[in-house]
């Protein structure tokens, strides 16, 4: 009798914890330009995730590339995140970037980006890369692509 219910309480313990599914990437929103200066702009944005598990984990940033205008200013690199159990969350991206890589590309038409930025008080800011998902030996990768026009206003 003992051995049943010792082996029926390890069944229960061992089916309660399982990963039933994947967390799932959701979105990124809430992008927008946190300050911008003459040699630097600030990005920030937020992934949004849903674990549906009863088990936590970490995410942690695999290169994001942020691209402003289809140029690759830089990556995002932060530390991991913990994921609460059973429940929707987000993690900041944010970075801050060197202009110059943009100045460098348009040399030749400086002048003309920078009427083009206060003609049209925005700029094209896409994000690309992996967040990745860390239950012990257990890794997924989550594909980001979010491309969106930004206000600098």
């Amino acid at each position: 009798m003992k051995n049943f219910f010792l082996l029926l309480t390890t069944f229960l313990l061992i089916t309660s914890c399982t990963i039933s599914k994947k967390p799932k990437f959701k979105h990124v929103e809430n992008l927008e330009v946190k300050s911008i200066g003459l040699r630097n702009v600030t990005l920030r944005a937020d992934a949004v995730f849903n674990n549906p598990n009863n088990l936590k984990g970490k995410l942690s940033i695999d290169d994001i590339h942020v691209f402003i205008d289809n140029i690759d200013v830089g990556t995002i690199s932060s530390k991991e995140f913990d994921v609460p159990a059973e429940n929707e969350f987000a993690i900041p991206l944010e970075g801050t970037f060197s202009l110059s890589k943009i100045y460098e590309k348009n040399k030749t038409n400086i002048l003309g980006s920078v009427l083009k930025v206060i003609q049209t008080d925005s700029l094209n800011v896409q994000y690309k890369g992996n967040i990745r998902y860390h239950l012990g030996s257990f890794s997924y990768p989550y594909k980001i692509d979010k491309e969106q026009k930004i206000s600098l206003k």
